[in-house]
This record gives structure tokens, sequence and C-alpha cells, in this order.
């Protein structure tokens, strides 16, 4: 009932800035209240097991500092260029440190464009003729009033300073999958140790793929979608770039997509799910876990 009251009393953008100011400073008590919520248990955080919860520990009782440049989808970039594999960049076309700078009469006919500091708000524009500068700037402003981490408990979120980028459209060139592949490698101290496989995605929806290094399909870790899946061409580079990427953090996912057989860096997560993940099963997640060493 208090909470029903406290939204007829206050709107959204009011409440949207007490949690902006509180939460900061609650960050374990708010990602208890998530976790039980979501996952119907509580964390141990004196022994933390699997990789959820060790997500959390490292999120909070870890060395972050690097963590919002390196989840910056803008900022990460020069980080993949300073290691060597620049050539694995998308396109930028360009970027904007405020909503009223986006200008699409300046981009190609088809484009993709988001925010750096946020998850699930990408436009993918196939024609620009079939959209306006209004439409687009509009749309974003209204992602901006919503502070990406702060109902998630993500932390490094807030210290991400805010931009929209455009880039190039990379095109789907399998035959699996309706929509461009998502190759996902599981990272601990610069060491890859599985993939997960996202395929046939409809908006935040897609099928699970696990697999190993080797490409050997792990059908325990994921009791939902049976089958297999085929090997991307450039798997290997995949595996090197990640390794090189992933190098001195405990844990990182560090994503890829593939065009013609050419891989291409698409971001790197240091909480996939915000650290409350539910695709993958229990003795999975401990498996996960066990390769990240709490002090």
């Amino acid at each position: 009932m208090l909470k029903k009251i406290i939204k007829i009393i206050f709107p959204s953008v009011v409440i949207n800035q007490l949690r902006n100011y509180y939460w900061p400073n609650h960050v374990r008590k708010l990602t208890d209240n998530i976790y039980y919520s979501s996952l119907k248990k509580r964390i141990n955080w004196e022994n933390p097991k699997d990789l959820n919860e060790k997500i959390h520990w490292l999120k909070l009782y870890s060395d972050t500092s690097r963590w919002p440049d390196l989840t910056d989808k803008y900022k990460v970039r020069q980080y993949v260029t300073n290691c060597g594999l620049g050539m694995l960049l998308n396109e930028l076309y360009a970027k904007y440190d405020s909503v009223d700078e986006i200008d699409i009469d300046k981009l190609p006919d088809s484009f993709v464009i988001r925010q750096n500091n946020a998850c699930g708000d990408t436009l993918i524009i196939e024609d620009k003729s079939k959209v306006t500068n209004r439409e687009i700037k509009k749309y974003f402003r209204e992602k901006q009033k919503k502070h990406y981490g702060v109902m998630t408990a993500e932390p490094h979120y807030l210290r991400i300073k805010s931009c929209i980028i455009a880039e190039k459209i990379l095109k789907n060139t399998s035959l699996f999958s309706s929509s461009l592949i998502d190759y996902k490698f599981l990272c601990f101290n610069g060491q890859a140790k599985y993939i997960l496989v996202c395929t046939d995605r409809q908006g935040s929806h897609c099928k699970f793929f696990t697999y190993d290094l080797d490409w050997n399909f792990r059908n325990s870790c994921l009791p939902l979608i049976p089958g297999t899946f085929p090997k991307p061409q450039s798997l290997t580079t995949m595996i090197k770039a990640s390794e090189i990427l992933s190098k001195g953090f405990p844990f990182v996912r560090v994503d890829f997509y593939e065009t013609d057989g050419v891989p291409v860096f698409g971001e790197m997560t240091f909480t996939p799910a915000a650290g409350f993940i539910d695709y993958f099963t229990p003795d999975f997640l401990e498996e996960l876990g066990s390769y990240i060493p709490i002090d």
C-alpha cells in the first residue's frame, strides 16, 4: 500500500531521482532484494560460490576502477585499439555528447544508434528516410530519464558519462539464425572457458547455446534448449582476442559478432544479466564460480 501511495504522490521522475541519490550508498541491500526476488535465495556474502554470487562480491569488494571505461561502449574502443585489436572494431559513424547533437542527415542511409551506458536501447535504422531527427531524439530523451544500473544494482554504470554513438549495421550472413549471432566468451583472468551463443534474437528474447573452446556442445549448461550450432569461421581469432582483452580481470564476458567469416568486437560486460543469471543450471553456475578466486 505504501508503494502505491508513493507512486501517486511522486511522479516517476522524482522517484528515479530519489533512487539515484540513495541507492549508491545501499547497493548491497538493493542487490540482496533483487537477488531474492529473482532467484528465490540469499547471497552468501561470506563464502560466495557460484558465478552470480561472485559477480556481486567483485562489484562491491574488488577493484572496479576500470569497469566504467571498459563497459562504456564508446571508450572501450580505445582499449581495444591499445590492445592491438583495432581491426576488430565496427565502423563508427558519429558520437553525440548530447541528444540535441543528433543529426541523421549526416549519417549513411542505414545505421545503428545506441547509448554508451545502457542495454537494450539500440535502434536499428534500415532506411533513414522513414524516421526523423525529432523521433530519434525523443526516443533517447526518454531513455536518458532512466539511469541504467540504478534498478539493477550495477553502480559502475552510473560512473559512465553518457553519450550516443552511431555505427555501421552488421549484416546477418548466417543461414542458422534469424538475427545477427552473438558470441559471448566467458573469461577468467585472461583465459576463455566457455562460449555462450545467442541466436534468433527478437527484442530481449533469444535462443542460447553453450560450447567449450573446442566447440563441444555443453548440453548440461542450458536445460531448456537442445541441439547444436555451427562453429564460426573466426573462432580462433575470437578466442585469442577475448583472452587479450580479459587479461587482468577475475571475470569478464567479451562479446563478438561474425559477418562473412569476419569477427567484430561487440562489448565487454563485467556483470552479465546484472549478476542475476537464471538461464544456466545451478551446477554450471557453481563451476563458473570456481574459476574466480576470492581472497
